[in-house]
């Protein structure tokens, strides 16, 4: 599939891959019947206090209660993941025959994100080959919940043109895009709030091209951009 300088929007069966469901249990202590409404139930003291920069996007409170949804992410071995780690990786399997059709280097475990109102998710608009990431890299953004305008992902159209727009998707519906288009988020204005997960591959085609290159480290994880460490190899 050519991505280059291009963004992609794709469906997916709710049934077979139920992230809203596993995030909705999960989350169920709050007692928010609806994700979107989330910020109306979560305690004050996990809500952000001022509007996250660069340096602690991923550093509110909120971070520790969404990532336990999986106790995968605290473990290295990938037999012990349960089962939102385990249908995100059935999921890439997915993508990967669906609409890739070659076998993909996949991000090991996805990033999770919140968008409250009234706030961002990211700090700042950027390129992840800003951050260590390789050129070759195509990014993948899954929305846990209906997103529109301000609570959503904007991404420039065309490689520095700089005319970010949102992505407005249902629930069921994701994007693929090059890792070179600009990309971030605005102050929430919606009164939704956004979860969502995203994640980088790699079609094998293209890894082979670069394994022999000298891969540096993610800035965030500071997990090694190779094999068995930051990404994982479809077999």
């Amino acid at each position: 599939m050519e991505i280059t300088n291009k963004q992609i929007k794709f469906d997916f069966d709710i049934n077979t891959f139920n992230f809203y469901e596993l995030f909705i249990k999960h989350l169920s202590s709050f007692g928010a019947d609806n994700l979107n409404c989330l910020h109306l139930h979560v305690p004050k003291e996990f809500l952000p206090n001022k509007i996250v920069d660069v340096e602690n996007d991923q550093a509110l409170e909120f971070y520790k209660i969404l990532y336990s949804i999986d106790k995968g992410y605290n473990l290295t071995n990938e037999e012990q993941n349960g089962v939102f780690l385990n249908t995100y990786k059935e999921f890439v399997f997915h993508l990967s025959s669906e609409i890739f059709k070659e076998k993909l280097v996949f991000q090991r475990k996805p990033t999770l994100r919140v968008h409250f109102p009234g706030n961002k998710s990211v700090g700042a608009f950027h390129r992840d080959r800003d951050y260590n990431h390789p050129v070759e890299e195509i990014n993948i953004w899954i929305p846990i919940t209906s997103v529109i305008n301000t609570n959503s992902i904007w991404i420039e159209s065309e490689f520095d043109k700089g005319d970010h727009s949102p992505v407005n998707l249902n629930y069921g519906q994701g994007i693929i895009f090059d890792s070179g288009l600009s990309h971030g988020n605005m102050i929430n204005e919606e009164n939704l709030t956004r979860l969502s997960f995203d994640f980088r591959v790699i079609p094998i085609s293209s890894w082979k091209k670069i394994s022999n290159k000298q891969l540096k480290t993610s800035v965030d994880q500071n997990l090694k951009l190779e094999i068995g460490d930051y990404y994982d190899l479809m077999v």
